[in-house]
C-alpha cells in the first residue's frame, strides 16, 4: 500500500516522556480548534503492539514533525525520532521539521541542526494564541501573515454576528428563501476567509 492510500496526519508530535501531559493538551488544542489530523502516541499506540515500528510508520505517515522541546537535550528514542524527521526532511523538501518550545522550555535545548528551523516558543503557556496561530501555519505550511489578538478580532466577530443574525430574522419572517439565506450566509463567511 503507498503512502497515498493510506491516512495522513497533519502533523506527528515528538516528545520526551516527561513532557507527555503538556504536549497531549496541545495535540487536543491542534484537534479541537485547528482541526488538524495529530498522531501522539498516547492516542496511536495500541498496548501490546511494537510500539518503535508504529511510531516510525506514524512519522512517515505525518506531513509534519513537531519536535517538543522542554528543559533537557533530547536523548534515546526521543532523539532518533528527531534524526529519523531530519532524515525524511533531507529527502522530501516539502516535509517540515518545526521545533516547538514548551513553556517549561528554552531555546538552549535546540541542537544545531534544529537551529536551522523557524521555531515556535510558548512563552506564555500553553493557550498562547500567538505561539498556537505559529504553529498551525506551520503545520499548514502557510505563512503566518497578521495574527489578530482578541481585541482586535472582536469588531469582526461582532460584524458577522450582526450580519447572520439580520439573514435569521428575514428568514423567520419569510421576507427571503431559504436558498437566497444561504447564498448571503456564504458571502458573509467568505469575507472571513479573506
Amino acid at each position: 500500500m503507498s503512502r497515498d492510500q493510506v491516512e495522513q496526519f497533519d502533523v506527528f508530535l515528538s516528545h520526551a516522556h516527561d513532557d507527555a501531559g503538556i504536549v497531549e493538551r496541545l495535540a487536543a488544542r491542534l484537534t479541537d480548534e485547528a482541526y488538524l489530523r495529530v498522531w501522539l502516541d498516547r492516542w496511536m499506540l495500541v498496548p501490546g503492539g511494537h510500539w518503535q515500528q508504529e511510531m516510525a510508520r506514524g512519522l512517515e505517515l505525518a506531513k509534519t514533525c513537531a519536535v517538543c522541546l522542554s528543559r533537557e537535550t533530547p536523548s534515546g528514542w526521543f532523539r532518533d525520532e528527531i534524526e529519523r524527521a531530519l532524515n525524511r526532511q533531507a529527502k522530501d523538501p516539502t516535509f517540515r521539521v518545526i521545533p516547538v518550545i514548551l513553556p517549561n522550555g528554552t531555546p538552549t535545548v535546540i541542537d544545531a541542526f534544529l537551529e536551522l528551523r523557524t521555531w515556535v516558543e510558548f512563552k506564555a503557556g500553553i493557550d498562547d494564541g500567538y505561539a498556537f496561530h505559529l504553529l498551525t501555519s506551520g503545520v499548514r505550511g502557510i505563512p503566518p501573515g497578521r495574527h489578530m489578538t482578541e481585541e482586535e478580532s472582536a469588531p469582526v466577530i461582532d460584524s458577522i454576528r450582526r450580519k447572520l443574525r439580520r439573514i435569521r430574522i428575514l428568514r423567520e419572517e419569510r421576507l427571503i428563501d431559504d436558498n437566497v439565506a444561504i447564498a448571503y450566509q456564504i458571502r458573509v463567511l467568505d469575507e472571513i476567509a479573506g
